[in-house]
């Protein structure tokens, strides 16, 4: 099986453009000129001859992995988001207006110690 050439590549230009978007270093550099050389991936199109019960374990392994890192990226989302909400506040609701920017961060920060002693 030969996928497109925009299958294969399509991660890595996210990932670097969501670097390159936020002005920062990628998240993950592979040390190698030739990565798909190193990589080990046995193709799709290939019989397996596993048990009924090794691939159940085999496919919940796999399964686990992606909950967690839907999980991760949600994390991720969720935390770019309220800083960019955070950020806008900032520059339109507090501008020149410290002293009430600093007590907005203040109350935020006393709640969630609320939060976490409860």
């Amino acid at each position: 099986v030969n996928p497109p050439l925009w299958q294969m590549l399509a991660p890595a230009v996210v990932i670097h453009g969501m670097a390159n978007f936020r002005g920062k270093k990628p998240i993950f550099k592979w040390n190698s000129s030739t990565p798909w050389s190193e990589m080990q991936l046995s193709p799709w199109n290939v019989a397996d001859d596993s048990t009924f019960s090794q691939l159940l374990s085999k496919g919940f392994a796999k399964f686990m992995w992606v909950v967690i890192l839907g999980r991760v990226l949600g994390y991720c989302i969720k935390n770019y988001y309220l800083i960019n909400r955070q950020a806008v506040k900032r520059t339109t609701t507090y501008a020149g207006k410290r002293a009430a920017f600093s007590a907005e961060l203040a109350a935020a920060e006393m709640l969630k110690k609320t939060k976490k002693e409860k």
